[in-house]
């Protein structure tokens, strides 16, 4: 062959498509990573289908679309629809609180020290559907928290309910178990820790506060020093101790004694859960229509 042929071969290039496969040939794993992922979230919703109610999986429903703690609903479904556990002293749950010969009923583990009362958060009247839903989430936290294992026993003291007036908390006195020694003012370590964990929560919020303190009918003398004088007393040490948690001054709306004129179990007036501390956090229509009526009556009349 000569150098003339040679030259008139046809010249092949191949060309290396190595860096475009090294960019691109990867991408499956992560598709197939993906792919894996969904599928093991699909197992475990239909797992959690299978396995709870319906009430529990609209509360799963209501944790999923809210942004915050504060939008969780719970008398709407979430938490268990709402449902409390913590101990209510009212005529409506005596029967739940007091055996047929009239005593208390002896708890044990498998109730854990807690009575469930249920109550239909709906039928409390709320103008600001927003501000319900934080007033919901702040039940439903109190009744989490209450329900860990450092706080269930003193779960024993509290009831928790929604009112027209707010969300307000009773911390009561059980026999053995006393929210203040006799005639005394400061609060035990029982009551110091409900309080400490009642006020981290009424931190998160800005509504008004009032603090109320009662006591027994059993009357109490020291001098000039009787009932009334008492219960007011521990209303502003139960107040110190909020605003030692976060509560800050300016949102306690009113701090007042009430003797033994509300008592909580009515039929009994010495019983031990009519010693209370009565924590309410108010609806800001509430307070705002307490304020207008306040100014309505320190403003004079003109004269005529």
């Amino acid at each position: 062959m000569s150098a003339d042929d040679h030259l008139k071969r046809p010249i092949i290039i191949k060309r290396h498509h190595g860096d475009h496969d090294e960019e691109h040939g990867g991408q499956w794993k992560i598709a197939y990573a993906d792919f894996v992922t969904a599928m093991m979230a699909f197992f475990l919703v239909m797992w959690l289908l299978s396995s709870t109610s319906e009430s529990q999986r609209e509360g799963i429903a209501q944790f999923f679309s809210a942004s915050s703690i504060l939008d969780l609903p719970s008398g709407n479904g979430a938490l268990d629809g709402g449902r409390s556990v913590l101990v209510a002293g009212d005529d409506r749950q005596d029967s739940l609180t007091r055996t047929e010969d009239g005593g208390m009923p002896q708890q044990n583990e498998a109730s854990e020290a807690v009575i469930s009362a249920s109550q239909d958060t709906e039928s409390v009247p709320m103008r600001d559907p927003i501000e319900r839903q934080r007033f919901e989430a702040m039940k439903a936290e109190l009744e989490r928290q209450m329900q860990s294992e450092a706080m269930r026993e003193l779960a024993q003291n509290i009831q928790l309910e929604l009112t027209p007036e707010g969300l307000r908390l009773q911390i009561f006195d059980r026999d053995g178990a006393p929210m203040f020694l006799p005639g005394a003012t400061e609060p035990t370590p029982r009551l110091s820790r409900i309080l400490e964990v009642v006020g981290g929560v009424l931190a998160t919020v800005p509504n008004e506060v009032v603090v109320a303190g009662h006591t027994d009918a059993q009357a109490f003398s020291r001098g000039q020093y009787g009932n009334w004088e008492l219960s007011t007393d521990r209303a502003n040490s139960a107040r110190r101790a909020l605003e030692r948690t976060g509560v800050t001054p300016d949102r306690m709306f009113r701090v007042e004694g009430k003797a033994a004129v509300e008592p909580l179990v009515r039929e009994a007036p010495n019983d031990p859960r009519n010693r209370r501390i009565a924590v309410t956090v108010l609806r800001s229509d509430v307070v705002a229509e307490a304020r207008a009526a306040a100014a309505r009556r320190n403003t004079p009349e003109p004269w005529r």
